[in-house]
Parts: structure tokens; C-alpha cells; sequence
């Protein structure tokens, strides 16, 4: 069978008739048709057309690999599916592949829901000296032991955060220093912005420092941004206040290309009050 191929979708309609002229699927006018040719070839015959500008389709070649996960999928249904793509990004990142890992780290920070900016949100009243926080998504108990170096200084500590599955990580931290500790501002953001140029799950680390008036006291807004475990760039805002003994300590974290989280925590950082 010969055929004359759609330039615009492809198609191919079947060349059986002299007056074929526009395509059966989309309708565009095909690129080839036997009037015009005519004129440029009197002596023509229908014939010689089907032979200059007709096509045969290639042959498609059986795809034993799709037959495979066709009948693999008809037998371990979606959950099979499931546990078998979990099983081969994990591969992918086990091996440490640049794809693999760019891979997991989206699953891990997909962008975040859209929805978010318009829904209610939750506000939370958190620890002894109250930060009081609205986010999209609810901050449960994150406690955990302090650095040995830094637990001595510390009266009291609180930590809060949400589940890391969200696209947007959330951690609020609380500190209340023993008498004579020194908690200045600049020092405090110092101290982060050091923590996070040694921890070696970041590289190229990129950041400004604006001291910004939150709750009707001094605060240290750091933004910026930095490539995580060499596999997707996440971008940054820490928040930073302090009052005599007290230091609270905000950190949002969420995938650079997303502009909805960039807005999200924007907002975030609007909403928090020390009383």
C-alpha cells in the first residue's frame, strides 16, 4: 500500500485516488497532490505519481521490552508498579549517577502545591518564650540532642518541624542560654551561616543578610541558595531574632525553581511573632 504522509500530524492517508489533496486526520492540505504534480508532468500518469511521492510505512519493530511491562504490569497491578519504581530509582541513586540523583531529589522536594497560597493556614504557638507561626502544613515536635560543644551554654532548647515529604522544609528552633552566655545578633547569624558552609551535603553556597524589624525588635533575614548533596539546588530563608537570653531561630528550605514556594515562604516569614 503506498501513501502520502501528513507533514503536520503525520498521518498517513492512503493514496488510492487522484484527488486526494487534504489530510483524513487533521485536515491541512498534504504536501504533495496529483493536480499540481500534473502540471509539472503533462506526460504523467497516476501511476508515476504513486511511484515519485507516495511512501510505504516502516515496518514497526516488535517491542519485546514493551510486551514485558505490558504483561508485568497486567500481573503485579499498581502496587507492584509502584514498588518497582521505588526500587529502581533507589538503584539509580545507590549507583550515584547525576540523573539518579536529580531523580530522588525531586520526589524528595517536588514543588510544592499551589493550593497552598490560598488555603488556610495553621498557626502555631511554640515553646516556653512563644514564637507564634502560621504555615500551610502542620509543625510537629522535632527535639533533638544538641552538640555537646553547644548543650553546655544552653538552659533550654525547642524544635519544630514538618514532614520532609512536603517539598518545603519548616524548622523552628528555640534557645535560652544560661546567665553571662554572650547571644548577640550578628554572632547568632554568624553561627548559621557557619553551620551551613561546614556541612558537606552543601556546596556552592550563595547568601545575603538583611536585618529586617520582626515583632518590633531587630532580626537577621538570610536568603539564598545552595547545590544539596550535588544532586538539586534548594533555596534558602533563615530568620534570626534575639532577646536577652532567647534566640529564635526560623529555617524554610525549598527547590529554587519554584516560584510558589518562594512566595510561601515569603509569607511565612510575615507571619511570625515573638511575645
Amino acid at each position: 500500500m503506498i501513501y502520502l504522509k501528513c507533514k503536520s500530524c503525520g498521518h498517513y492517508n492512503e493514496l488510492k485516488s487522484e484527488f486526494l489533496t487534504f489530510c483524513a486526520e487533521c485536515g491541512k492540505k498534504l504536501p504533495a497532490n496529483y493536480a499540481e504534480w500534473k502540471l509539472k508532468r503533462p506526460e504523467g500518469t497516476f501511476e508515476d505519481f504513486q511511484r515519485e511521492k507516495g511512501v510505504k510505512p516502516k515496518k514497526a519493530r516488535k517491542n519485546h521490552l514493551g510486551e514485558l511491562q505490558q504483561k508485568y504490569l497486567a500481573w503485579a497491578g499498581r502496587r507492584g508498579a509502584i514498588i518497582t519504581v521505588i526500587l529502581v530509582i533507589g538503584l539509580a541513586a545507590v549507583a550515584g549517577g547525576y540523573i539518579g540523583k536529580r531523580v530522588v531529589f525531586n520526589l524528595i522536594y517536588p514543588k510544592i502545591n499551589k493550593a497552598w497560597l490560598y488555603s488556610s493556614w495553621e498557626t502555631a504557638k511554640i515553646g516556653r518564650q512563644t514564637i507564634e507561626i502560621s504555615t500551610p502544613m502542620h509543625l510537629g515536635v522535632n527535639d533533638k540532642p544538641l552538640a555537646p560543644e553547644v548543650a553546655q551554654f544552653v538552659e533550654y532548647a525547642k524544635s519544630y518541624r514538618n514532614r520532609v515529604e512536603e517539598g518545603m522544609q519548616v524548622e523552628v528552633n528555640m534557645y535560652s542560654f544560661r546567665p553571662n552566655v554572650s547571644n548577640d545578633l550578628e554572632i547568632a547569624g554568624a553561627a548559621t551561616a557557619s553551620e551551613m558552609k561546614k556541612n558537606e551535603e552543601i556546596s556552592d553556597l550563595k547568601y545575603k543578610t538583611d536585618t529586617i524589624m520582626q515583632s518590633g525588635m531587630n532580626a537577621l533575614l538570610q536568603e539564598g541558595s545552595f547545590n544539596y548533596k550535588s544532586g538539586i539546588r534548594l533555596s534558602f530563608c533563615n530568620l534570626l531574632l534575639v532577646n536577652g537570653p532567647h534566640r529564635w531561630e526560623v529555617v524554610i528550605r525549598y527547590r529554587e525553581d519554584d516560584t510558589t514556594a518562594a512566595a510561601t515562604a515569603h509569607r511565612i516569614i510575615k507571619s511570625i511573632h515573638v511575645k
